[in-house]
């Protein structure tokens, strides 16, 4: 697929994501466990800080963007999570009921392009409703969640292989 940008139109996060619900949890509030994921600000890893116990009174859904508002260095970023978690108080998890793994990996890339304007200090919670992106569009002005989806499945990528062995590596001469 073609991904020609010049017929994509400009959207509010608070137009894109009717439900944006901020985190509920610091870390002294988990209990030890494996059944669910600690996302926070973190860059890396989808996020994820750690695994923790369950907590129904501080569980969010997942199907979600989870922006992160604040946070040295992650300020900005933006990830995908397919499944439920606990937030913590600097993200805030987006809903649209259009959202799947697919568009949402779409928009998560246009979002973290506009992570430049949330450094030095600036938080993206603050703005975050305001914040404009710039999506593909259907012929009545909205989102077009079809293409996108079916954009990132048109992506191919082989299986990492290697014809490395250890027979084939050659290590350096040991000076002592």
């Amino acid at each position: 697929m073609n991904l020609d940008t010049d017929m994509w139109g400009t959207f509010k996060i608070e137009d894109l994501f009717p439900v944006l619900q901020n985190g509920k949890a610091n870390q002294g509030m988990l209990s030890d466990g494996n059944e669910c994921f600690y996302v926070g600000a973190k860059k890396d890893d989808n996020g994820v800080m750690l695994h923790c116990a369950y907590d129904a009174d501080l569980i969010q859904k997942g199907n979600c963007i989870v922006f992160i508002c604040n946070g040295q260095g992650s300020v900005g970023y933006a990830n995908y999570m397919d499944v439920d978690f606990i937030g913590t108080t600097d993200i805030v998890a987006g809903y649209n009921d259009n959202l799947n793994k697919y568009n949402g990996l779409f928009i998560t890339t246009i979002l973290c392009q506009e992570r430049p304007k949330y450094s030095f200090g600036r938080k993206w919670k603050t703005h975050l409703r305001e914040t404009v992106i710039k999506l593909p569009q259907d012929a009545n002005g909205n989102p077009d969640w079809v293409y996108m989806e079916q954009y990132v499945q048109s992506l191919s990528s082989k299986e990492i292989t290697t014809t490395n062995s250890s027979k084939t590596v050659i290590l350096p001469p040991v000076h002592e």
